[in-house]
């Protein structure tokens, strides 16, 4: 399984490090997954309500590996009405199907339904350092999740790897797909800066972001940029993020962001303290506020506040 973060700082830890071995031992089957409850409170742009709150996503993941073969499945349970890191919807999904080969010298070949090499924010949520993503304005308010990255795609990719550097390759399979374009620097301790491109038919997506850890504190900024095909309104973003680890449970992140999406531009502040309660369970609250520029006839989106739980298995 490919995780956008290569150096994950937050205090939410990755959610398959607590799998656990579901085969006889020794028989490398695992079994994990995680569950997200979400609390939103965001009035639509008209001011009526739009609360939520309910079991955001239920993802289940089995993985598997024999000698340098390893196969990954993950299944998504999905029920949202709107919220920030879904879209509202309703349903299960293969969200993700790989097989993995991994030739011992730093290359590995992975083919199957997997995540976009694309963005700094990653996308499940005990991997993200707040509830929401930074690109979610458009010019009718809030259209979930966000408006640059891809999500998952069906296709073929090469990878390599060292402590000083990794890169990729993926041809996508789809009818209307192309391909990604993904180089890593990690050869200075605690630094990681990534470069990615994407070559679609119908749009081209580009991002580039680095992130360094400061004892405590991890600082990380991006620049991403969609272009459209035959259209005008093309999408740019840019982030500051900010994740400090006041104990070792208690952390807070600060991030500001604009969006501009054709001739219109947002900017969002977010501020986030999370809170580690074991191992497996952890909770945030976020607050947000945006503001647009450059358009006078347009309203805010309103304000955001989103309370997070999340149990990993």
């Amino acid at each position: 399984m490919k995780i956008k973060l290569l150096s994950l700082a937050s205090i939410l830890a990755v959610f398959n490090l607590n799998a656990i071995e579901i085969g006889p031992t020794g028989s490398g089957i695992e079994f994990g997954g995680f569950v997200d409850w979400a609390y939103q409170s965001q009035d639509n742009p008209d001011g009526t309500d739009a609360d939520t709150f309910d079991a955001t996503q239920v993802e289940l993941n089995l993985d598997f590996t024999s000698g340098p073969v390893s196969v990954s499945v993950d299944y998504d349970i999905v029920s949202t009405e709107g919220a920030s890191n879904s879209g509202g919807q309703h349903g299960a999904n293969l969200e993700e199907a790989i097989v993995t080969y991994d030739f011992g010298n730093g290359f590995s070949v992975t083919a199957g339904k997997m995540l976009s090499y694309l963005g700094f924010e990653a996308y499940d949520a005990p991997n993200m350092y707040q509830y929401s993503y930074a690109y979610d304005a458009n010019g009718s308010g809030i259209n979930g999740g966000q408006n640059i990255y891809d999500g998952y795609d069906d296709g073929v990719s090469l990878d390599f790897a060292n402590d000083m550097f990794s890169f990729g390759v993926f041809a996508s399979a789809e009818s209307n797909g192309g391909y990604e374009y993904a180089l890593a620097f990690t050869g200075i301790e605690n630094l990681t800066v990534k470069a990615i491109m994407a070559d679609w038919d119908d749009y081209e997506v580009t991002t580039l972001w680095a992130s360094y850890q400061f004892d405590k504190l991890l600082l990380a900024g991006e620049v991403a940029k969609r272009d459209l095909e035959n259209t005008t309104a093309d999408i740019d973003g840019w982030l500051l993020m900010g994740n400090y680890a006041i104990t070792d449970a208690v952390a807070l992140t600060v991030r500001y962001s604009e969006t501009e999406v054709g001739l219109e531009s947002y900017e969002k502040f977010t501020l986030s303290p999370s809170y580690v309660f074991n191992d497996n369970f952890s909770g945030l609250l976020e607050y947000s506020t945006y503001d647009v520029e450059n358009v006078p006839t347009a309203k805010d989106p309103n304000d955001l506040f989103a309370v997070e739980l999340i149990y990993t298995f």
